[in-house]
């Protein structure tokens, strides 16, 4: 009897076994699918992103020696962002300026900021009609004052 008991406990021992270790390559399985998504996702969003500020700078001709192309990543997300928290909130405090007069727009492309120094930001945008526009801002004080307002038809 002792032996027949036994015999039954290693055999689910085993089925135990064999079940958690399924379980946990299955698991890893799907945390490296998620993870290798997210990469490619992210890399994706940047391709495109880099093409349109090329587009941006050759189109409205930005001087990239003055200003430093940045992305709306960098302008929201603390995690990714190098820039100090005052120059992202004005940067922030722009855009939305440009929402409420109406410039951005739901359906226009991520924007790119150009920040020159700590009290010049033009905001690169591309809209759904085929346009670009291109606002540039002095954030030197509490409030965004917008400067000058370019816009340009791209193919």
């Amino acid at each position: 009897m002792d032996i027949i008991q036994s015999i039954s406990m290693i055999q689910k021992r085993k089925i135990f076994t064999s079940v958690a270790v399924g379980l946990g390559v299955l698991s890893l399985a799907v945390l490296l699918f998620v993870n290798v998504n997210r990469a490619y996702s992210d890399s994706v969003n940047s391709q495109e992103e880099s093409a349109f500020e090329n587009l941006a700078v050759e189109t409205l001709k930005i001087d990239t020696n003055k200003a430093k192309p940045v992305y709306m990543r960098e302008i929201y997300d603390d995690n990714v962002s190098e820039l100090n928290s005052d120059l992202r909130n004005k940067c922030q405090d722009a855009l939305k300026s440009l929402t409420k007069d109406g410039t951005h727009k739901i359906g226009d492309f991520m924007p790119v900021f150009f920040i020159e120094g700590n009290d010049k930001v033009s905001i690169a945008i591309k809209h759904d009609d085929g346009t670009l526009t291109l606002d540039e801002f002095d954030i030197s004080k509490h409030d965004p004052i917008k400067l000058n307002h370019i816009a340009r038809e791209v193919k």
